[in-house]
């Protein structure tokens, strides 16, 4: 467990580049998501890595309404194995990367965006865990984040698009 203020996306995106051939799930829960589609975009980072892998992306985010969010959920859509969820009251921003043997979740205050990873102060708690047992707390916490992130495909006024 470690906290991040600096580079939270990058880090989260840079553990899934690493752990690309094992991953099986990436959960992507944010009200607004961006990319600037070159240099460090943490965004456009994760879709390579993720590309043509087989690994399913879930991602929460808002009804895309601006130019920016709208082709940041396409980018995803069109270049990952995608399933997408829009709720007009998302507020979590939480990332998770589930791994065969692995797993690691960023819980705190940045969006997906450029802004967030560059210019905004924000501030992240990584967990990391290779257990998948109750007995150990981190393992345990991982879980729980995750059946919240579950959770929230049958939350009210969520949609599947």
């Amino acid at each position: 467990m470690r906290l991040i203020t600096t580079g939270i996306l990058g880090a989260f995106a840079r553990v899934v580049h690493a752990n690309q051939s094992r991953a099986f799930r990436v959960w992507l829960i944010a009200p607004w998501l961006q990319s600037e589609q070159h240099g460090h975009d943490p965004l456009l980072l994760l879709v390579d890595a993720l590309r043509g892998r087989g690994c399913t992306v879930v991602l929460f985010t808002r009804p895309p309404e601006q130019t920016w969010h709208h082709e940041a959920v396409e980018l995803i859509r069109a270049n990952t194995q995608s399933i997408v969820y829009t709720s007009r009251n998302l507020h979590t921003k939480l990332y998770i990367l589930e791994c065969d043997g692995f797993r690691v979740a960023i819980l705190g205050s940045p969006n997906l965006t450029s802004r967030a990873e560059r210019d905004n102060l924000e501030l992240a708690v990584e967990f990391r865990t290779t257990m998948a047992t109750a007995t150990d707390d981190i393992a345990a916490l991982v879980t729980e984040l995750t059946d919240y992130a579950s959770s929230l495909r049958g939350a009210e006024g969520v949609t599947l698009t």
